[in-house]
């Protein structure tokens, strides 16, 4: 299986790194690429791939650290992808991709987010409960794709 991970989100922000911190962790290891914010340039990277897995600074209302995962997968219904750093949102990005090129995004795309506990401009450090996350994702992501 064709797999890439995208990191989204701004390391110079505190917790909006998290995404970031992510893929470098994983390089080397499966295609990945890290973008600032989840813009339309995500339909770009993601043509040609089975699967694409996207990891983002979420704010939703959890414990600082959580993780929420949800999947879109052609054809299906697609889930919420509510409380992004961000104002594009993830779900219009892949909701679009799916609308305007069904045959070239990836089969599935899994979504996980970190909470954040905090984002200050210029910070550019990850809260302790983010970084413990970024690990736990960085597992989960070596299992989902079999690394």
């Amino acid at each position: 299986m064709k797999a890439i991970v995208i990191g989204v989100g701004n390391p110079s922000f505190g917790d909006d790194g998290a995404g970031a911190e992510v893929v470098k962790e994983l390089k080397g290891k499966v295609a990945t690429c890290h973008l600032l914010s989840p813009s339309l340039e995500i339909l770009e990277r993601v043509k040609g791939y089975d699967l694409a897995v996207l990891v983002d600074a979420v704010d939703v209302g959890l414990k600082p650290g959580e993780i929420v995962e949800f999947s879109v997968e052609k054809g299906r219904n697609r889930e919420r992808f509510g409380g992004l750093t961000h104002s594009l949102s993830m779900e219009e990005v892949i909701t679009t991709g799916y609308e305007l090129f069904p045959e070239t995004m990836p089969k599935k795309v899994i979504f996980i987010g970190i909470q954040v506990k905090e984002m200050s401009p210029f910070k550019g450090k990850l809260s302790s409960e983010v970084k413990k996350a970024v690990k736990k994702v960085k597992e989960r992501v070596e299992e989902l794709l079999n690394l």
